[in-house]
């Protein structure tokens, strides 16, 4: 019997669908493709299977049937069908398209294509917020001899690392990783997408963890110019998301509308709905922050909305529901935000520790308008924890001073 039908009566006898069997890591589409037999497990995928299944993993390497080292078309194809995914902006297909990709490009020895492939993996899987699956596939694009060679490689590789520690609240890590890279960086020529893009994550580094001055600093050094026909329109709508967000985060908000209205006009749905809906989730964010609960700030919701109907994930979509709940809050409308502030909370799906100490923020918020002191100072003081353990000490600053308040 082949792998796929295996698997179909392992999963049947189960009584699992195939969405449950892909537990969220892997998409109900790619189940199928591999029930067919028109794919096969890389071992991680084997790994995975088997503890769903609750099997030996050895017992499911038994029905793989592995690629052939030295058949060129299969790498052809693989390749082929990852980037389709990629241009179907479904990043969980491209994180499975692109893995078996890159395990046949490895048993090949091709390893333009693996690197390749295992960076279209590594960037599906962030975009998932799958960071454990993604810095297993960093560690091995970063210790390629591809990396030693290439220093825009390694650019990528140390950027994306920044990324996930951010993300994990470890500011003081991920600066210095965005540091290196942007060291790197400085010997590739300029104008470099690389360059500014390395750039672009110091600066993120920096502002949440509230070195704001540094953050400006490196601002003026960029030189990002709208009108510049060098550079592509998304990466100076990108700088332009970046720029705004520090801008709102030094209190000059004129500055920060500006930069991100320059950003709504160059991201655009029809180039990458992705892309799209995260600016507005973001924006919406950056300006409810300030202080800002209009009409503009509503449509971004919206827009965030919108695009994560057709492209995201469950924890995008818990962010945007979290930015309509803090709109509002800042609306004077608690009886709208509390339901919301509690499924967000309820489905355990935030991951981002800006979004998880925003949210104990607005319940605590949230409970002192209804006058819950104990629940109030209870998020409170969550949030103050989990900001001084990331180092963002500004932001648990202002929370203190509602917890004193």
């Amino acid at each position: 019997m082949r792998f796929g039908e295996m698997l179909r009566e392992a999963r049947s006898a189960k009584g699992l669908s195939r969405a449950e069997l892909g537990a969220g890591v892997y998409s109900t589409h790619y189940i199928s493709l591999l029930e067919r037999g028109q794919r096969q497990p890389t071992p991680d995928m084997v790994h995975h299977l088997a503890g769903v299944l609750g099997m030996d993993a050895q017992i499911l390497n038994w029905w793989v049937e592995p690629p052939s080292g030295t058949d060129e078309s299969a790498l052809a194809v693989a390749m082929h069908n990852a980037s389709n995914a990629r241009d179907l902006q479904d990043d969980s297909l491209t994180a499975s398209e692109a893995g078996y990709a890159a395990s046949i490009a490895q048993k090949q020895g091709n390893s333009a294509a693996w690197w390749s492939m295992a960076n279209l993996q590594a960037q599906a899987l962030v975009s998932l917020r799958r960071y454990d699956d993604a810095g297993i596939v960093l560690r091995a694009l970063g210790a390629s001899p591809l990396a030693e060679k290439k220093p825009e490689l390694r650019v990528v590789v140390l950027a994306r690392q920044s990324v996930i520690l951010r993300s994990r609240g470890r500011l003081t890590e991920a600066i210095e990783a965005a540091q290196a890279a942007v060291e790197v960086a400085s010997g590739l020529p300029s104008p470099s997408v690389v360059r500014l893009e390395a750039a672009f994550v110091l600066l993120a580094a920096l502002s949440v963890q509230g070195r704001l001055d540094e953050a400006w600093g490196l601002v003026t050094e960029m030189h990002l110019d709208a009108a510049d026909p060098i550079l592509p329109s998304r990466l100076i709508g990108r700088g332009a998301w970046a720029v705004g967000n520090v801008a709102f985060r030094r209190g000059d908000v004129e500055i920060g509308l500006m930069q991100h209205r320059l950003a709504a006009e160059l991201l655009l749905a029809r180039t990458d709905v992705e892309s799209w809906a995260a600016f507005h989730s973001a924006s919406a964010a950056m300006r409810l922050s300030a202080g800002l609960a209009d009409d503009e700030v509503w449509q971004s919701i919206q827009n965030a909305q919108l695009g994560l109907q057709i492209s995201g994930t469950d924890e995008q979509r818990q962010e945007v529901k979290l930015q309509e709940a803090h709109f509002h809050l800042r609306s004077g409308r608690p009886g709208l935000a509390g339901p919301l502030l509690k499924e967000v909370e309820g489905s355990g799906a935030l991951q981002d520790f800006e979004t998880v100490s925003l949210l104990q923020r607005l319940l605590g918020e949230y409970h002192a308008g209804q006058g819950d002191t104990l629940r109030s100072r209870k998020y409170f003081q969550s949030a103050i924890t989990l900001l001084e353990e990331a180092g963002a000490m500004e932001s648990a600053a202002e929370v203190r001073e509602l917890l004193r308040a």
